[in-house]
Order: structure tokens, then sequence, then C-alpha cells
């Protein structure tokens, strides 16, 4: 995008301002051969007047005397009656003539002749193709400081897209923490909303399947666990037929299978994908997440080793773990010291747990655990729960798989 913006920056002002120097040469080209037709006139007059003055004085015309009123450039016609004509040329007259002379033509007041001036358009040429050479180096200068204005305002324009960019990505990851550009352009300020919805959307999502699976379990479990008992105790009476005790613990055995099965609905309900399409290997999470710590550690000279247990293949919306352990991390830089340990471990039912542990002692002032309960109301919508307090005394995190 910042190539194409630069581009059609540079363009854009070299169109211009190529537009503006060739109408202004073309301007100067005509007024500057309209003076030089007005100084070959009006040179010619006053060599026709030199030329009288002679004839006055009883001088007469020779070729010397003409080469003595000429420039270099020139060239002139002298035509007398009853004499032949004079043609004197000025050393420069034929050097580079392209034919395109000014040319003047005077009468003789005190003779019957006439006399013509012609000057080589050489010098005009070359003024001109000066002044043609410095509109390429204008524009030279022009795109090359029209590319650097370009690049910094297109790096400037694409900077809020760049950065939703990102935050689409993490969207598509599962994330709803949304680091969204603050900019005046209005559609990056459209997208940056329509972003920020869709991120509601998924943590309200989310938050909705736990509190459904909480109420579900709840509400299905709680009144087969009271019928159950009553069951238990109707089967094991003794007043009661023989048929009728075996027919209550049948029923028992059914409360059991029914009770099993509510379990496994609240389980499978806790066990979509978040973002469909979005998981990626228990492999991928653990290295790309060790990176992450690593990277943000390293300043503070902390190492971090990881561990992975368990089926590395197993799959899991990455977002939301990502943003879990993000928010442990920033607690973990503020409240401890030494070295970091992360362990990731899938059981066969691809239950995850997440252990992460320091080597150093608590810091001085621990401050408070906001942070943690963060992490903990986090980790309680995505259907697990959060163990510890503090990260010096180790913190384990349980999800579902998800």
């Amino acid at each position: 995008m910042r190539q194409r913006l630069t581009g059609a920056f540079v363009v854009l002002t070299v169109a211009l301002l190529l537009g503006v120097l060739l109408v202004r040469s073309y301007t100067a080209d005509g007024r500057l051969r309209a003076a030089a037709a007005e100084s070959i006139d009006e040179r010619a007059r006053i060599i026709a007047a030199l030329v009288d003055l002679h004839h006055e004085e009883g001088r007469p015309v020779t070729e010397d005397v003409l080469a003595g009123l000429i420039e270099p450039d020139q060239k002139i016609e002298y035509e007398e009656l009853g004499r032949p004509p004079l043609v004197v040329e000025g050393d420069d007259f034929a050097a580079g003539n392209d034919g395109h002379e000014f040319v003047a033509a005077v009468e003789l007041e005190d003779v019957d002749g006439s006399l013509t001036l012609v000057q080589s358009d050489e010098a005009l040429d070359d003024l001109i193709g000066d002044d043609r050479s410095s509109i390429a180096l204008i524009l030279l200068l022009a795109a090359i400081v029209a590319a650097t204005v370009g690049y910094v305002l297109s790096r400037l324009l694409a900077a809020p897209f760049l950065k939703l960019a990102v935050a689409a990505s993490q969207l598509g990851r599962g994330r709803f923490d949304l680091d969204l550009p603050r900019t005046r352009i209005p559609e990056a300020r459209a997208i940056s909303s329509a972003l920020k919805t869709s991120a509601g959307q998924l943590q309200e999502r989310l938050a909705g399947e736990e509190a459904f699976a909480q109420h579900a379990s709840h509400v299905l479990r709680t009144p087969m666990t009271g019928l159950r008992l009553d069951l238990e105790d109707l089967s094991m009476r003794t007043d009661l037929p023989e048929d009728v005790r075996a027919t209550a613990a049948h029923a028992v055995v059914r409360i059991d299978a029914m009770d099993e099965i509510a379990g496994e609905l609240v389980a499978l309900s806790r066990s979509n994908a978040i973002v469909a399409g979005a998981e990626i290997p228990l492999r991928d999470l653990a290295t790309d997440s060790a990176q992450s710590w690593a990277d943000a550690l390293g300043p503070y000279d902390r190492a971090v080793t990881a561990a992975i247990d368990g089926n590395l293949e197993t799959t899991y919306t990455p977002g939301p773990i990502e943003y879990v352990l993000d928010t442990l991390l920033a607690d973990v830089i503020r409240r401890s010291r030494g070295s970091v340990r992360l362990s990731f471990e899938a059981d066969e039912e691809g239950h995850l747990r997440i252990t992460v542990s320091t080597s150093g002692e608590p810091r001085t002032e621990p401050g408070d655990d906001r942070t943690i309960a963060k992490a903990r109301a986090l980790v309680t919508a995505l259907g697990g729960r959060l163990e510890g307090s503090h990260p010096s005394a180790g913190l384990t995190i349980l999800l579902p798989r998800r």
C-alpha cells in the first residue's frame, strides 16, 4: 500500500509540475523570440542609419565597414542600385545554424537600396535548451522530494490500516483484546468500529456459552441427583415388594446414565471451537507463546524455558490462550524475579494445563493482584480455572479443549 501511495504521489506531483513548467517554457520561448525579433529590427535600423551616415560623408560602404557593424552570429546583406550586393557573415553565423534565423530588412534613405540583417537563433536555442535542461533537473529534484514526502505521508496514512490488519488477524485467532488505532481517517475508524464490535460479540459469546454450561449443569444435574437419592432410598426399603425395589434400582441406573449424558452435553458445549478454522497444534501454540515471553523478558535478562507434554497435535484456538498468557506475562514482569518456565500439557481428552513458575524471590513490593483477577476472569469465561495468586508461587491454568 505504501508503495502505491508513494508512486501515486510522485506521479501526480511530477505531472502537475511538468504541465506548469512546459507552459512556462513555451511562454518563455515565445517571449524570448519576440524580444529577439524586436532587438534585430532595432539593430537593423541602427546599422542602416550608420550606412546612411557613410553616404552623407561621401565614404563608400565596403565589406570591411559592414563587418565592423555586425555581431559574430549575424549576417548582413547590402544592396545598392548600380552596385553588386554585398554579403558579410560573422564568424559564428554558419556554426549550428538550423535555418530558423531572425531577419530584419530596412530601406536606406540616402540611396536607392536596402539592408537586410540576419541573426542566427543558435544562441537562443542554447538558452532555451539550458532552460529545458533546468526543467528536467527540477523535475528530477521534484520527483525525489515528492518520493520522500509521499513515503512519509504514505506511512502516516497506511499506519492505521496496518494496525487494523494486525487487529483483524488477532480477531481471526480468537482474541478480543484488540489494539485498535486512534485515527481521524473515516475509513479506518469504520473498520476499527466493526472490529471492536466483532470482538465484543466474541467475548459475549464466550461468556454466554460458559453461563449456559454452568446453568445447564445445575438445572439438569441437581434435580437428577435428588431423584437418584430418593430412588436409592426407595430401592433399599424392606417394606416394599421386591419388584418395586428392583424397578427403583433400575431407575437409579437410568438416572446415572442420564447424568452422564448431561455431563457430556455440558462438556460438548464447552469444547466447540471459538473461531472455526483458527485452531493450531499444541506444538505451535507452545512455541509461539514461549518465543513471545522470551522476547518480552529478554530486556530484563530473564531466561525462559518451555516444556510440552501429551499429544502435540491436539489443536486449540490460540487467541484466548495468548490473551491469558499475555495478561499473566505483565504480572510476571512486575511481581517476580529470575528465570521463567512454561509447561504445556494436553491430556487424553484434550484438556490443557499450562504451568507458569519462576526461580527468583518475589519482589519486595508485590503490588496488588488485579492482573491475576483479570486473568482468572478470562480463564473462567473460557470454561477453565486459574490456580495460584502469585507468579513466584506458581500459576496453573486449566482449560478445556476449544
